[in-house]
C-alpha cells in the first residue's frame, strides 16, 4: 500500500502487554496502518516499540504521551495524532489496570479510577474521532474489553463493571455511527500472558488454567490477532458485536 494512502490507528495502551501486540499486528497487516502508540508512564517501551515497527519499512509508528485519567487528555492525543501523522481511522482501545479486592473493601477512588481509564477515556477518544470516521467509510474502533466484563469477577467488581460498560458503549455507537459504515466492536479477553497478569503466583496461575478447556492462558498476539482483523477491510460487516476470546472458559 502506498504510504500516503496507508490508514492510521491509535493504539492505546502501546507501552506493554496486549496494546503492544495490537500495535504489531496492524503494522504488519496485509493492509498495513501507520500506528500512534499511546503510553502513560513507560517511554522507553513505547518508543522501542516504534523504532521496531519502523525498522521493518512496512509502516510508520510515534510514541505519543497522554495520561488518559486527566480530563481533556483523550480528545489532545486524537488531535496531536491527527496533526502529526493524519487523521486516524481506527483506535484500538487496549489500556486498562486491574485492582482486584472484595466489594467491600473497594474504594470510591478504586471506581474512579477504573471506570476513568476503561470506560469514560474509551467514550472521549471516540467522541474525539468521529469528526475525523463521518468523512471516510472505514472507520474501526475496537474496544479491549475483559471476559469479566460478560460473566463477572470476584473479587473485582470495580474491573468487571468497568469493562461490562465497554460492551454498553460499543452498541450503542455502533447503531449511531453505522451510517458512516464505521464498525464499533469489544474483544473480551480471558486470562492472558501480559504484564497485568505477571505478577500472579504460578501456583494461582496452574489452577486457574484448570478452568480453561485449552488449558493455558492466551498469547498476547491472539487476541491482537482478532483485533487487527476487525479493524481489517474483512471485518466490514461485524458491528456491535463483544466477542470473546477465551479458550472455551465461558462455555462453563
Amino acid at each position: 500500500m502506498a504510504e500516503a494512502s496507508r490508514p492510521i490507528a491509535i493504539i492505546t495502551g502501546a507501552s506493554g502487554g496486549i496494546g503492544q501486540a495490537c500495535a504489531r499486528a496492524l503494522a504488519s497487516a496485509q493492509a498495513p496502518f501507520n500506528v500512534a502508540l499511546q503510553y502513560a508512564k513507560n517511554p522507553a517501551a513505547a518508543e522501542a516499540l516504534a523504532a521496531e515497527i519502523c525498522g521493518l519499512r512496512r509502516a510508520k509508528a510515534a510514541a505519543f504521551q497522554a495520561d488518559l485519567s486527566q480530563s481533556g487528555a483523550a480528545e489532545a492525543l486524537v488531535e496531536r495524532v491527527a496533526q502529526e501523522m493524519g487523521a486516524p481511522s481506527a483506535l484500538v482501545h487496549a489500556a486498562g489496570q486491574l485492582i482486584e479486592k472484595p466489594l467491600g473493601f473497594t474504594r470510591a477512588e478504586d471506581w474512579d479510577a477504573l471506570f476513568e481509564l476503561h470506560a469514560i477515556a474509551a467514550a472521549t477518544l471516540s467522541k474525539a474521532m468521529l469528526r475525523h470516521l463521518r468523512k471516510i467509510e472505514t472507520g474501526r474502533i475496537v474496544y479491549i474489553g475483559s471476559l469479566a466484563g460478560v460473566v463477572g469477577l470476584g473479587n473485582g467488581a470495580a474491573y468487571a463493571a468497568a469493562k461490562g460498560a465497554l460492551n454498553g458503549l460499543c452498541k450503542s455507537l455502533a447503531l449511531e455511527v453505522a451510517r458512516w459504515k464505521t464498525t464499533v466492536n469489544v474483544v473480551a479477553p480471558g486470562f492472558v500472558d501480559t504484564p497485568m497478569t505477571a505478577s500472579q503466583e504460578q501456583e494461582r496461575r496452574d489452577e486457574l488454567s484448570k478452568n480453561v478447556p485449552l488449558g493455558r492462558y492466551a498469547k498476547p498476539e491472539e487476541i491482537a490477532a482478532v483485533a487487527a482483523f476487525l479493524c481489517s477491510p474483512q471485518a466490514a460487516y461485524i458491528t456491535g458485536q463483544t466477542i470473546v476470546v477465551d479458550g472455551g472458559m465461558s462455555l462453563g
